[in-house]
């Protein structure tokens, strides 16, 4: 597919706005409906937030082959039927009173993850956009970051005002008549292969099996950088609290502080958005890993009520947002656009099993030792090999 001349506003806005809805209703609101869910089924917090594990480790499993559909150019089909599919099961789950189908459930979310997140989107920008990828998947992140600001309140007041069984029904009803429409109406309707193949668009190193890349440094490099941020950004959310309070920090001093990295994602992504032209890709990842080493390198020596853990949630949160672009659109510039949507999954695939794996593997972490010291260590350590991973990266990519 030929690359426009002109942003497809209209296009990338809708993806945009299934983003936010996706994120906010599948992944964020699973946080408010823990307690109501306890309260009516008694099923313990680790029974409910295995079951959401599960689902991190099942949207591995279809990463690539989603991928490789949205390749051959499936991915109003796959994006559409995404979004049907996480309608229909949170209103299954609204209705649920048995354990084991509420893990099936959560199994089939994993599936619907893997159609409507950020990947599947990323892919179909990178294949409908070209050389104005950047500009949109930017965009895109840009709004999706909004998704737990806008869906947290919403999902709190549905539960307050209906039950948290009804406020399902109300989520469902976003996926159905929202983002499957949007998908339907603005994603272009399958083509053949070839014709992508012959687009001007596609990176002369490209080859037609995305599993050459199995034997690059270069990919592997990508992915353990990919790894290691992603064990980070959903390891630290769990525990942020806790940890801080261990720290000495008041619960209101800890709440301010988390309630920071929202904002700076999204400011680090607007930032980024607004210096497209004077930071390259390269540029950009290096930023990234530089911040979340100053992050954890600083955090051990702040002292209890400081102003100084402002300082370690804004360069948290702007190495979260950042990274998300990262992902995005370094894969395009060392990988080749071609195959892009089953290269994406295949650097999905280890990086949402090791995220699946992460809270859980944090707090194993604290219960071993008493306290967050050898949580703090393994995330400085992380963030260090991210670093050193992503230069590493650049270094093969330039030999090849």
């Amino acid at each position: 597919m030929s690359s426009p001349t002109r942003m497809p506003w209209g296009f990338v806005s809708a993806l945009s706005a299934t983003q936010l809805i996706s994120y906010g209703t599948i992944f964020y609101a699973f946080a408010l409906l823990i307690e109501p869910m306890q309260r009516e089924l008694g099923w313990s917090k680790s029974a409910l937030t295995a079951a959401y594990s599960l689902s991190l480790a099942s949207s591995a499993l279809f990463a690539v082959p989603i991928g490789r559909l949205i390749d051959r150019g499936y991915g109003r089909a796959i994006m559409t039927g995404g979004s049907v599919l996480a309608a229909v099961l949170l209103a299954l789950w609204s209705q649920v009173h048995n354990y084991p189908l509420f893990v099936l459930i959560w199994i089939g979310l994993g599936a619907s993850m893997s159609a409507v997140f950020y990947e599947p989107g990323f892919a179909i920008l990178a294949r409908r956009l070209g050389l104005l990828a950047r500009k949109g998947i930017t965009m895109m992140t840009l709004v999706g970051g909004f998704a737990s600001t806008v869906f947290i309140p919403l999902t709190h007041l549905l539960i307050d005002a209906f039950g948290w069984r009804s406020a399902l029904l109300v989520l469902a009803a976003f996926n159905l008549f929202v983002c499957a429409l949007l998908h339907l109406l603005f994603i272009p309707p399958s083509e053949p292969r070839k014709k992508a193949a012959h687009s001007p668009q596609v990176a002369p190193t490209a080859a037609k099996d995305p599993n050459h890349l199995l034997k690059s440094p270069s990919f592997w490099c990508f992915v353990a950088t990919s790894v290691a941020q992603g064990m980070i950004s959903t390891g630290i959310p769990l525990h942020l609290i806790p940890m801080l309070i261990e720290r000495g920090f008041s619960l209101d001093v800890a709440v301010a502080a988390y309630s920071i990295i929202g904002p700076a994602q999204v400011a680090a992504r607007l930032s980024t958005a607004f210096g497209e032209r004077a930071i390259s890709v390269r540029a950009l990842g290096v930023m990234t890993m530089v911040m979340s080493v100053m992050g954890f390198a600083l955090l051990p020596f702040i002292p209890a009520g400081s102003w100084l853990i402002a300082v370690f949630a804004g360069l948290y949160g702007a190495s979260n947002g950042m990274m998300t672009i990262v992902k995005a659109l370094l894969p395009v510039e060392f990988f080749g656009r071609e195959n892009y949507g089953a290269i994406q999954g295949m650097i999905a695939t280890p990086v949402r099993i090791s995220m699946a794996a992460a809270p859980f593997a944090f707090g194993t972490l604290w219960a071993w030792q008493g306290n967050y010291d050898a949580v703090l260590i393994i995330c400085l350590g992380m963030a260090l090999c991210s670093l050193v991973a992503f230069v590493l990266n650049l270094a093969f990519a330039r030999r090849v």
